[in-house]
């Protein structure tokens, strides 16, 4: 008997491709493209990881935000980009990262990633965005205020005020579910807010460094006369703080970028998001776009829905189980909408 074999046609509909960048400092950038397996040339996308040891997929909680993210945008006919963070994954650096580099190296980073996917035969150079969620939204900001050919921005739990602003609201969050008093409370804001100006500044007064810390310890209900209230204690708790990455961070208003920006804009923010709340940031957002007279900008606010944009059987991420959180359907419909609705994707996807 004959062998029979038989051929089945099957293509597979997506393609990926791995890079290495290398930076102007002789570090590599390491991510991967990913786009369908068809001829033409196709709108594209640059994923920007939010503050933390990211890898290209943006893990959260065991689950791969970013991954889920570009599945979505290249089953819409869309070329995305993914790299691992310098100093993690692939990519090389030194690993304690953010005590040796700012939101602006990030940038710097994301901008040498640009120029490489404008290169890439499956992008359509005309059509080429940045997506930042968290620092992200004010990496691309930056960018698009700088640069006049990004053509587009998706920002998700987006910053628009500084980043001290930014943790004075955290930090009220953290007591409040502490169940600190009111009393005590507002004093540890008053020290902290001392302490936030005293890393904008330098960070260079270590006399001022340890009054600040005995004031903190107090603030929080310690005497004055207390033993535990040494250098050593202080240290522990305040010094990770006096790194160049805090420093710029607490600093860097994002409406100072997002006033520049006049590409189409769609800004996405979750009702429930405790980190960028929508009570902080949204008014900022649209005036910072008002004073850029953009008149292309959405604003989408999601009920319900946290700074990660996770679901779980219907719930969000505080109500979930590690590694099974899926990105919130309404939050990529969204996406798509406004894509569609801008002309950036096609119509029929």
């Amino acid at each position: 008997m004959l062998p029979i074999f038989l051929s089945f046609g099957w293509t597979q509909s997506t393609l990926q491709e791995e890079f290495d960048l290398v930076t102007p400092s002789g570090d590599t950038l390491a991510g991967e493209i990913g786009y369908p397996n068809k001829k033409g040339k196709f709108p594209a996308a640059i994923l920007i990881w939010g503050s933390g040891p990211h890898t290209r997929d943006q893990v959260i909680s065991g689950s791969p935000i970013f991954k889920q993210i570009s599945d979505a945008l290249i089953a819409q006919d869309m070329v995305v980009m993914r790299l691992d963070k310098r100093g993690y994954g692939n990519s090389s650096g030194d690993y304690r990262s953010e005590d040796n580099y700012t939101t602006r190296d990030l940038a710097d980073d994301i901008s040498l990633a640009y120029d490489y996917l404008n290169l890439h035969a499956a992008v359509d150079t005309a059509k080429v965005g940045l997506i930042g969620h968290s620092e992200g939204s004010i990496i691309a900001s930056m960018l698009a205020a700088e640069d006049p050919s990004i053509d587009w921005l998706i920002l998700f739990g987006p910053s628009a005020v500084s980043g001290k602003e930014i943790e004075l609201a955290q930090g009220r969050v953290e007591r409040e579910k502490l169940g600190m008093s009111a009393e005590i409370g507002k004093a540890v804001e008053q020290v902290w807010e001392r302490y936030i100006d005293f890393i904008i500044s330098g960070y260079e007064d270590e006399t001022l460094y340890y009054q600040i810390g005995r004031d903190f310890l107090i603030a929080h209900g310690l005497d004055k006369d207390d033993e535990r209230i040494t250098p050593t204690f202080i240290d522990q708790l305040l010094d990770a703080y006096q790194t160049p990455w805090y420093q710029y961070f607490y600093a860097t208003d994002n409406g100072v970028y997002l006033e520049k920006v006049k590409v189409p804009i769609l800004g996405i923010f979750g009702g429930a998001d405790q980190h960028t709340s929508v009570a902080l940031h949204l008014l900022p957002f649209y005036q910072a776009l008002e004073r850029a007279q953009n008149i292309q900008y959405k604003i989408i606010v999601l009920a319900d829905e946290d700074h990660f944009f996770f679901r779980f059987q219907g719930n969000r991420m505080e109500k979930h189980q590690f590694g099974e959180m899926r990105i919130s359907e309404r939050f990529l419909r969204s996406i798509k909408n406004w894509l569609r609705a801008e002309h950036i994707t096609s119509p029929w996807h």
